[in-house]
């Protein structure tokens, strides 16, 4: 399998861009409970503020104008919610686009009342994917030029929106949920291996294969050189219709650029994709690209984001 072809496989397996389009219902739906959610916390009893009502009737126009450079992501969303809300939005700009400081993300018309009401939350979308955005495209960006693609994990707080942003910084989805790929992480090996199977591994992959043919991938996590080689064993002489990954957690460049190289001299490198995982930061995930790995899991890009910095203003009326 070449590198091209191999790329395919990685894409196939591990980016969910078909589910998290809005042109899916599933998804649009996703978008709309949350936004609603969001905004029903906010408002509760009523916004109290908007007094005397009367003076919030009228129209109104405003802008969200960028404080910081930023790669864009939950603008489709914005844009979709807002216009079930009676809003007029337009922008220069789509999902994934980079913006400079002082440039006009979203133009807004509407009603004074709904503009206000809706201001915070529209910005804390806003904010926060297009941070996850951006965090995503600068490590996307430092292994520029290998053949490793950068994953989020389900370190999320906001599901499927957050995997929506790291798409828009270049990344890769990963699994969405509990329900597309297996992941046998070391808590599940555990009981595997307390179980009165001696052959448990094997049998749970197995009936995995044969239960859910539709899975993204089954993944297997090694913690060192002896379960690493016994994986391989395992691996071997089963087949799927969708890859095998193994996971390296907390290894050492070093460690895993010699382990893939075991696989190439077992030829079983064609057979299985290789993720490296582990407290990898922007200053070492060059050198976990180069140690030959294919995806490099990083829970940074969505557990503890730093926001974009957006604001909106009204515009004067004359």
């Amino acid at each position: 399998m070449d590198q091209i072809n191999r790329d395919n496989v990685i894409r196939n397996a591990f980016d969910a861009a078909d589910e998290l389009d809005l042109k899916r219902p599933s998804y649009q739906d996703t978008v709309f409970s949350f936004f609603t959610k969001m905004i029903n916390e906010d408002i509760d009893g009523g916004d109290v503020s908007l007094v005397p009502r009367q003076s919030y009737e009228s129209a109104l126009k405003a802008k969200i104008i960028t404080k910081s450079p930023a790669v864009v992501a939950g603008l489709d969303e914005t844009i979709f919610f807002a216009s079930q809300h009676d809003l007029q939005i337009d922008s220069d700009f789509k999902n994934g686009d980079s913006v400079k400081t002082g440039d006009i993300l979203l133009r807004v018309n509407g009603k004074a009342a709904e503009i206000l009401t809706l201001e915070r939350s529209i910005l804390n979308i806003l904010q926060r994917l297009s941070g996850i955005a951006t965090t995503t495209k600068s490590y996307v960006d430092t292994v520029a030029g290998t053949n490793t693609f950068v994953v989020g994990t389900r370190k999320t707080l906001w599901g499927m929106l957050d995997k929506r942003a790291i798409q828009c910084g270049g990344g890769l989805t990963h699994r969405l949920g509990l329900h597309d790929a297996a992941m046998l992480k070391e808590n599940h090996l555990a009981v595997l291996r307390n179980s009165d199977n001696p052959d448990a591994l094997r049998t749970a992959v197995t009936q995995m294969i044969s239960a859910y043919p539709y899975l993204r991938f089954i993944e297997i996590e090694v913690r060192d050189t002896d379960e690493f080689s016994a994986i391989l064993g395992y691996l071997k002489n089963i087949t799927a219709p969708f890859p095998f990954v193994v996971m390296f957690d907390h290894f050492e460049p070093e460690q895993i650029l010699s382990l893939i190289n075991e696989a190439r001299t077992k030829k079983l490198y064609n057979h299985i994709l290789f993720e490296a995982s582990g407290n990898i930061t922007l200053d070492s995930i060059r050198s976990f690209a180069e140690s030959g790995v294919d995806v490099i899991s990083v829970g940074a890009l969505t557990h503890s984001v730093t926001s974009a910095d957006f604001s909106l203003l009204v515009e004067h009326q004359r």
